[in-house]
């Protein structure tokens, strides 16, 4: 048994060394492929690398910035500009190993969408509430040349795929719930369909609870909702981005995308409406339920962990985790795309009294990021 054994182990070691001959000493593999600047994304066992370009970017005309091991042939070598609007085969080579790769490039559409129940952009300022107006005006205003209004009862899948970033806010008063426009029929097929297929969308207000109407947001912890008259106050009021949560997210693109959007108070919170009228339709998550009983450290990180929606945002009066008032849904199976709700009520777009809010720039600035953050998956 025991010269059994020895030699079993001998022929073992004999075949281990002779599999190994012959192996070339470097793998023929793109460790990084960039397309005018942009990363692309390498899938070396589907040998597949797929590039996606900013908006506007002349897909005629892109310069390949490629890298592989030392001693790996490429070709096109490295530098080269191509025509990308078809696939393109891009080759490595060591020694007699030859590997290829499909390089697949897309452009992202520049079209950011406001999503209304009005016929027509026009109509919709005209008969909507004062704080969806103002929403839809600013982004009008900010992306002029790229916008598009959508009309939520005749707005198709086709029409979603020609959009980069949708930006949905709604406001009421007396009932958070949204039109049945939003809840019913084909138009929330479409959405359903945009955001497996990888879309994107900014919802924002009562319009944050659109991630549970298409499925997306599968929690059932969206229950703190404002919708009265409101009222007067002497407060400032500002989001937390991290100052008391177990993990800070004030580096997380919505707060730093765009720099020096956003001003911080002596606290580091962010000041979002000034003394005076406010409506306080708060459209919150309650994450009290997730750990034990209690309002606690963690809480966050266990909505992250179960429902992959990581926490940006509270309101500054809370100081622990118990209400997420700015989430970002990331992309969880069968849903490929991105959504950012913001739901903190002190977040309004226009003053029922008339005067201009101070801090009016911070709410212009956490949506931009949020739209421009958004713009680039």
């Amino acid at each position: 048994m025991i010269c059994f054994l020895s030699f079993t182990v001998f022929t073992a070691c004999d075949k281990r060394e002779n599999y190994d001959e012959g192996l070339e000493p470097v793998l023929n593999v793109i460790t990084s492929l960039q397309g005018n600047g942009t990363k692309a994304t390498i899938n070396d066992l589907q040998g597949t690398i797929n590039l996606v370009l900013p908006p506007r970017t002349d897909i005629t005309t892109v310069e390949l910035n490629i890298e592989a091991p030392q001693g790996v042939e490429i070709n096109p070598s490295s530098g080269t500009t191509l025509d990308l609007s078809e696939r393109e085969m891009i080759t490595v080579k060591f020694g007699s190993s030859t590997r290829n790769y499909q390089l697949i490039t897309k452009v992202l559409p520049s079209k950011i969408g406001f999503l209304g129940e009005a016929e027509t952009y026009e109509e919709l300022l005209a008969t909507a509430d004062d704080d969806i107006v103002a929403a839809a005006q600013w982004v009008q205003e900010t992306y002029s040349e790229d916008f598009e209004y959508l009309n939520a009862a005749e707005v198709s899948f086709e029409d979603l795929q020609s959009v980069n970033v949708v930006v949905f806010y709604y406001d009421q008063v007396g009932t958070s719930q949204l039109p049945s426009v939003f809840t019913e029929g084909r138009n929330k097929s479409a959405f359903i369909e945009y955001m497996v297929e990888g879309g994107k969308m900014v919802l924002g207000g009562m319009a944050t609870s659109f991630a549970a109407t298409i499925g997306r947001d599968q929690s059932g912890l969206q229950t703190i909702k404002g919708n009265g008259e409101g009222f007067s106050s002497p407060d400032t009021w500002a989001v937390d981005g991290g100052v008391n949560f177990v993990t800070s997210k004030l580096g997380h693109p919505i707060y730093t995308f765009n720099q020096g959007l956003i001003e911080f108070d002596e606290n580091g919170y962010i000041p979002v409406i000034d003394a005076g009228f406010r409506e306080d339709h708060n459209n919150l998550w309650d994450a009290s339920s997730l750990l034990t009983p209690g309002n606690q450290p963690g809480q966050f990180g266990e909505f992250e962990r179960l429902y992959n929606g990581v926490v940006l945002g509270v309101w500054s009066g809370v100081a622990d985790e118990c209400c997420p008032g700015i989430i970002e849904f990331k992309p969880n199976p069968p849903y490929n795309g991105t959504m950012i709700a913001i739901g903190i009520g002190g977040i309004e777009w226009n003053m029922n009294d008339g005067r201009t809010n101070e801090y009016r720039s911070n709410v212009e600035g956490i949506y931009k990021n949020a739209i421009d953050y958004l713009s680039t998956l």
